[in-house]
């Protein structure tokens, strides 16, 4: 056997230093497989330590929860928050505006003149049935009025902001300036 052996390493063609070297190196590998093995391994951590872990891991999880809750509300207000919003960006003091009730359009059965809204006398609620005209457009015209004594050319709305020229076309066929009788 030991004939066939030193045979089998003849047809590898290694030099007797290399032999050796392979030689040295299995028996070590030999020495160390058996101490790994008789010795215990030691566990990493203990079970209240990953307990003590996981409870920093959950606290540190809903911090950043709520920072992004937070964020999502700054930048993606609730749709009740953003009317609000709306209506509170451009005001007009309550006092300013005639209270007087609008006028309903079912009584306004007579001819394209009686259908028209005075733009220079109409109050917030019946300006608001104008097309494309809500409460802030109406809070603005109003106070354009207050402060400027009236419209004398219904394109005297364009200097309003936010009223343009494709939005004064839609106005022109519903808006007058004086009262007809």
């Amino acid at each position: 056997m030991k004939r066939e052996f030193f045979f089998w390493l003849e047809k590898l063609k290694i030099t007797p230093a290399e032999r050796q070297a392979v030689s040295v190196v299995m028996g070590l590998l030999l020495i160390f497989g058996t101490l790994n093995m008789t010795l215990s391994s030691a566990q990493p951590f203990a079970g209240d330590q990953y307990s003590e872990l996981e409870k920093k891991f959950e606290q540190r999880t809903a911090q950043l929860k709520m920072k992004k809750q937070k964020r999502m509300q700054r930048y993606y207000p609730p749709v009740t928050q953003q009317r609000t919003m709306v209506v509170e960006v451009d005001t007009v003091p309550e006092e300013t505006t005639n209270k007087r009730p609008p006028k309903k359009e079912a009584e306004d059965k007579g001819s394209e003149q009686n259908k028209l809204i005075n733009v220079n006398k109409a109050d917030r609620e019946t300006l608001k049935l104008l097309p494309g005209i809500g409460p802030a457009y109406s809070k603005r015209i109003i106070l354009y009025r207050q402060e400027n004594g009236g419209f004398k050319s219904v394109e005297e709305l364009k200097k309003i902001k936010g009223i343009g020229e494709k939005r004064l076309e839609k106005l022109k066929p519903f808006v007058k300036l004086k009262d007809s009788k």
